[in-house]
This record gives C-alpha cells, structure tokens and sequence, in this order.
C-alpha cells in the first residue's frame, strides 16, 4: 500500500487492522507511506486519546514514532510481517525515489505540505509519478474528489468507478505503460527460494534472517565453529549515528541503520545484558562539526551535548560534544546468535568448520555451487551471497576492491578508582563504560584502525598486540584526560580482542549482484568498515529486499551508491574512519 501522506496514520491503523481480521490475510503486508514533516509524537498521542483509539497497535506505532528527521525509516511490527517505511521529504523528490508495484495507492494530501493550501492541486507530473508505481489491477482510493484529479487519472488509465462514497479507481491502461528498468531484477515468481550465505558474521547472519523472514531456506556456511567467530566476535561495540553540516548520505543511511539495529536489539536481546538503548556522547575532538544549529535534534537524534552530559563525563562545560539520544552498546555475537535462532517463516541453517576455497556456477543459469580447497562440495543454491568480510575479495570474480582494516580492543574489569563516565564516549576511538559480566563490570575502549595488515585467513584468531594498548589509551587520554588519569598504570589487569574487518574505497557497503548479466546469482553483502553495528543489518534488509522485488528501505539514490556492480572510485578512502 502507498500512501502519499500519512497524516495522523488514520489509514495506516485501519489497514493494520483489516490485514489482522483477514483470514485470508497475505503473509506480509508492507505500507510505504509521504510525509514532508511528521507530527511530533505528543500530537499523535494526543490524537489517538481524543479517538479513543487505546489498541495495542496504535500503541506500538507510538513506540516507535521517535526521529523521524529527511530520509526512509522502516517501522516493523507483528514480527516483521507489518512493514511501515516512512519517507520523510517533499512529495515530489520522494515519488521519484520509490521503486515499487503497489498493489493500491491511498491518494492523500500530505498534511504538511509546504506552501499549499486546501484544495491540494494534483498536477500532472505528480500522478504520472504515482502511475509509474502502480501495476495493472492497482487500486486507488483518494480523500478527495474534483473534475481536474478524474480527468487527470482518467488521462493515465485509471478506470474510475460510479458509486461510491469516495472517488476510486483501477489502473488499467490501454496501453503498456512503459517503466524504467529496475536498480535490480527481482527474483523470478515461482522459482525456489533457497540461498547459501558465506559468513557467519553481522552481515550474513542479517541477510539470512532478511531473507528467512521472506520464506526463503537458508544454508549458512563460516570457517569459525560457531557464529560472529570473525570481527562481529567484538565483544561489545555501538550504534551510532554519523552527524554532517550538509546531512550527507552517510549521516542518512547510519540513521536508517540504527533504527533498525535498535528495534532488531529490542525485540531478540535481553536489555541491560545483551545491548542498552544507553545513548552515546561524541566529543567532537580535533575540530570535527557538530551538528548545525538549526538541526532539529529532536528530528535527527543528535543535538549540542548539555553542559550537565559533558560534566557527567569528565569534561568541560566548553568541550564540543554531540549527545546521541537514540545511539547505544550491544554485544555483536549474542546479536548474531540471536539471528539464527529467531523465529521466522523460512529457515537458516548453520554450518561452522566450512571453509570456503571457491565458487562455481554449473551452467550459465544453473546453481552456485561453495567448494572446500579439495574442490568437494559444502553447499549449493541458485542464489549465492558472499557476505565474508575481507575474504569476500577472492571469492567474488571479479575481485572486489576490498581494503581489510584490522582493529584491536583494550578492555580491563573496572576498579573503584576509576573515574568512569555513566554512559558511553566516542569520538576518537570510543570507551563503553560498566558493560556486565560474571564477574562484576569492565570497561572497552579502542580500537585501533591498521590498515596495513594483511587479511586474516577465515577461522583463524587475529592476534593480539601488546602495543596496541598504548595506542587505545593515549586515544582514551584524548577522549577523556579525567578518566584515562583515573585508570593509574592498568597494565596488569588489561585484556585484548582483535579482528580483521574491510572496507571499500568509497567508504561505502557493497550490497547486491556482482555481474548479473554474466554471473547471475552471485551477490554480495560486505565492506562495512567500522559501522557494521549500524549498517550490517541494514545492508542485509536492503539485499532481501531487492532480491525479492519489496520496497526498498532506502531511497533508490542510495540503493545505487551501494550496488555492489558500481564502478570502482579508483581512489583511496582517507587515512582514519573515525
């Protein structure tokens, strides 16, 4: 369903609730709703109060009403199987940033449409841009009703019907309608829904799940004996936001990420144990900006850190820092695990000790086929995702321009001398204060970004470096001079985590077909660098998505900057990620 403004989600409620009471309900049902500016959640709450609308479902709908600032946010209730992606941008540009068959449109005036007043005018660039998104049999309904909007939806191929309460219509032109080519071809109706994912990590564990939720069977083969054995291994690490004075790209796909993250840690992860909603405080060090100051933080999530944050943590009321009210730590492994054992409609299969030397497909339409280094066979699918980390490189042909980045973790039990800050700090390099444990709270900071070192062969440990502790803690006394005074001389009680990840030379994610017109079914899924807690999820929605032809969770503009077919930068990525 397309709803070209969402209003105060009267319909969205209503479709829910249709979708619930049908017996003969389909088994997703997905609602990509416009809106240039969302009403804040007070005025929402305060809506369904003065309806008396109390359900469970408008419940959740405010829950999840949090940050809504320009871009796509994907809302996910019912276990996934209600889709709400709220694109939040002017009517125009986000028509032209949709791809997708809706199977019936709701033609509504956005409520805050800028500059307009009722009636709202229809023209017609903008119905042309809804009937490129419709199919043959789609049905629209509008709220409104005038001569110009019939004649206009007559003029495209909508069939008007007589009647009825309020102005409806069925898309049946008399005419092909011709449509530009898809960012990808989606797979084929009624062929079998079996993929194998290489990688066990954050990016292939959320691919597999991406695609199990879609019905599919998954087989996922790792080097490691169990799950997150490579760099998702972390033992604790955050999702943050990216904050840019122009609100570039990456600032808006770490945004799409987080949420998704976040509401993936909420609903498989045990709170205060496996990951906390904590926020995270950005000192802005080495003159890094900040958010602007017309930014609307309640929007984006990230504001000017109040002087009471800033003392809690040690640092000056003058100090530039950035508050994350959304951000927060997670455990990578339990994530993964969590994964692949979630309930869903499919299934995922794991299979550890599976170290995979090559990829051949038999025939030019034929299955993939995984072989070991004897060339025998560990698994085959029509559909193959190499989500592999830096191992991803040799495996995909042609080779991608992959960059491995090794990164290595200092942690230590925490004392009663040290001066911790309550919540967690990053900014160059990062320190996640009072993580629990079996035997009483520690502390994380790091890591180091060497991008020198070779990448590491699947399942085998990365080795630790003792220098790399001097390195996490003078970026500590960077970060924090108050708490790295505190820590005294902790040689004696520090503990190190190490692991290989990669990164692409535009800095961006690699996710979708390798060559679809010469390797058909060979996709990728990997290049995370050092937002793999905030993108890997993500990465994985937006490959299941396009596999399966569903509404994208970004806008297509974004979708085509991480399409792993893009041509090569040809430059190298700066010298640090941080």
């Amino acid at each position: 369903m397309l709803q070209t403004g969402f209003g105060l989600g009267e319909a969205f409620l209503a479709r829910w609730q249709a979708w619930r009471q049908d017996l003969e309900r389909p088994a997703r049902l997905q609602v990509v709703a416009i809106e240039p500016r969302p009403v804040a959640l007070a005025a929402l709450q305060q809506h369904l109060a003065s309806t008396g609308d109390s359900s469970a479902q408008a419940q959740q709908l405010c829950a999840q009403w949090w940050g809504l600032a320009p871009g796509f946010h994907r809302l996910g209730f019912e276990g996934g199987q209600v889709e709400l992606t709220l694109c939040v941008g002017e009517l125009p540009d986000t028509l032209r940033e949709l791809q997708l068959e809706a199977d019936s449109v709701w033609l509504s005036a956005p409520s805050s449409f800028p500059s307009l007043s009722p009636p709202f005018v229809w023209d017609e660039g903008l119905l042309k841009a809804l009937a490129r998104l419709c199919r043959r049999g789609s049905r629209l309904t509008s709220d409104t009703d005038t001569p110009a909007l019939r004649e206009g939806l007559g003029r495209l191929g909508f069939a008007l019907q007589a009647n009825t309460s309020w102005l409806q219509a069925t898309y049946q032109p008399a005419w092909e309608p011709r449509r530009a080519p898809p960012l990808v071809t989606a797979w084929p109706q009624g062929a079998a829904r079996e993929a194998v994912v290489i990688g066990g990590g954050l990016s292939g564990l959320g691919t597999a799940h991406a695609l199990a939720r879609r019905g599919w069977q998954v087989t996922v083969l790792d080097a490691c004996a169990e799950p997150a054995g490579g760099a998702s291994g972390l033992p604790a690490g955050l999702f943050s936001p990216h904050v840019s004075p122009d609100d570039n790209r990456i600032s808006r796909l770490t945004r799409t990420g987080l949420r998704i993250t976040r509401q993936t840690a909420q609903a498989l992860l045990d709170e205060q144990q496996d990951w906390a909603p904590s926020g995270v405080l950005e000192h802005r060090v080495h003159g890094k900006a900040g958010p602007r100051l017309d930014a609307d933080g309640e929007a984006t999530g990230s504001e000017e850190a109040s002087a009471a944050l800033k003392r809690a943590a040690g640092l000056s009321p003058e100090a530039p820092a950035t508050w994350h009210r959304h951000a927060g730590w997670v455990r990578p492994a339990r994530l993964v695990q969590a994964l692949l054992a979630a309930p869903v409609p499919g299934h995922i299969t794991w299979q550890g000790r599976c170290r995979v030397a090559s990829l051949q497909q038999q025939g030019p339409a034929g299955p993939w086929q995984a072989l070991d280094a004897a060339g025998q066979l560990l698994a085959q699918a029509s559909l193959m995702v190499v989500a592999a980390g830096p191992g991803s490189r040799d495996l995909a042909s042609p080779q991608v321009p992959l960059q491995a980045l090794r990164g290595q973790l200092t942690s230590a039990p925490q004392a009663d001398s040290d001066r911790l800050p309550p919540l967690p700090v990053n900014g160059q390099g990062s320190l996640i204060p009072h993580l629990p444990g079996n035997t009483g709270p520690s502390w994380h900071t790091g890591s180091t970004f060497d991008r020198g070192h070779p990448p590491q062969p699947a399942g085998e440990t990365t080795p630790c470096k003792p220098e790399d502790h001097v390195t996490n803690l003078s970026k500590l006394a960077t970060l924090l001079p108050a708490t790295a005074a505190s820590l005294g001389d902790p040689t004696e009680r520090l503990q190190a985590w190490a692991g290989i990840r990669c990164t692409s030379p535009d800095r961006l994610p690699l996710v979708g077909p390798v060559d679809p017109a010469r390797r058909p079914g060979l996709w990728l899924c990997t290049a995370l660098g050092t937002r793999g807690l905030t993108w890997g999820l993500l990465c994985g929605e937006l490959l299941a998505a396009e596999v399966m032809g569903d509404p994208l969770p970004v806008p297509l503009s974004q979708a085509r900057a991480l399409l792993a077919s893009r041509p090569a930068p040809g430059r190298q990525p700066p010298a640090s990620d941080e």
